[in-house]
């Protein structure tokens, strides 16, 4: 199987979304697991890596929204990331086409 790194542009970010986008639903399953020690340390960990994605997407969201929403909103916008991504990238040329 012949590796090719042409489509760099495109694979190396949209994995960095994709690894943000599973460690956020991971925040959100541990927040539920550990509800009675909100201080475990997998809990701090998973926050110290979320929490500048958070504090990004809370600039961009209405105050008006709650904390456990954002969380929500942030995967939603981080979707939404890639999926742009995949539309510029495909349009440049920069895309893989043949995924199989």
């Amino acid at each position: 199987m012949d590796h090719d790194f042409s489509f760099w542009t495109f694979t190396l970010p949209n994995y960095m979304l994709a690894v943000l986008t599973y460690t956020l639903l991971g925040r959100i399953v541990l927040s539920f697991l550990f509800a009675s020690r909100p201080d475990a340390v997998i809990n701090r960990v998973f926050a110290q890596i979320t929490d500048p994605v958070l504090r990004i997407i809370r600039v961009i969201t209405p105050q008006v929204v709650g904390n456990g929403l954002v969380i929500v909103l942030a995967i939603i916008w981080l979707l939404a990331l890639r999926m742009l991504l995949f539309l510029v990238t495909r349009a440049f040329g920069l895309a893989p086409t043949n995924v199989i």
